[in-house]
């Protein structure tokens, strides 16, 4: 009886002290990429425009996230000139160096603005949701990029963020409770061992 105790115990102690490992992620710059498309010129439009800039820090932009954490960073840059306004898409297309099995992000957003002098700018900008990834070793995630609606000066930054939704590792890391269950179990196959010698 006090071996199956025993034995119980340590199961239950070596169940309990399973967690998911953290999953790195590395943002990769040179697969990245962001374009205007398809730009139509609003009725007033004097040499007015918009371009798109990846953030020149993407590729070295990195966080580990255990699942349900988030990791939000700087992932390109909207500029704005002339005087007027118009409307278009962007095309943005996020790249991992890590995990290395991870697919590129690919978004499309579609706005508009106006503009004076690339000074003051109003507009928005709304994403298409992008499905949820999920790596052949079960890890899964999100990406979502900003959508915008206001006023700014100057130039915009949009940002990207990446939430951990599932783990594909595990890894054994004993808590207080484990390891008391764990110390009972083996006080109790001493018992039965000096039990047995008397």
């Amino acid at each position: 009886m006090i071996r199956k105790l025993a034995a119980a115990g340590l199961m239950l102690a070596l169940s309990l002290g399973a967690q998911a490992t953290p999953v790195y992620f590395n943002l990769s710059g040179s697969d990245s990429s962001v374009a205007v498309t398809d730009f139509d010129p609003g009725f007033i439009c004097l040499g007015c425009g918009i371009s798109a800039n990846l953030n020149s820090n993407l590729g070295s932009q990195d966080a580990w996230l255990d699942v349900g954490d988030s990791f939000t960073f700087n992932f390109f840059n909207l500029n704005f000139y002339g005087i007027g306004g118009g409307s278009g898409t962007i095309e943005a297309t996020l790249g991992f160096d890590a995990p290395s099995s991870a697919p590129d992000a690919e978004g499309s957003g579609e706005g508009g603005f106006f503009t004076l002098f690339g000074a003051l700018t109003g507009g928005h900008l709304t994403w298409d949701s992008l499905d949820p990834f999920t790596l052949a070793d079960g890890t899964s995630y999100s990406v979502s990029f900003e959508d915008l609606e206001g006023i700014d000066l100057f130039s915009t930054t949009v940002h990207g963020t990446i939430t951990l939704l599932a783990s594909g590792g595990t890894v054994n890391v004993p808590e207080p409770a484990t390891l008391s269950l764990f110390g009972l179990g083996l006080l109790a196959l001493g018992f039965a061992a000096r039990r047995r010698k008397v």
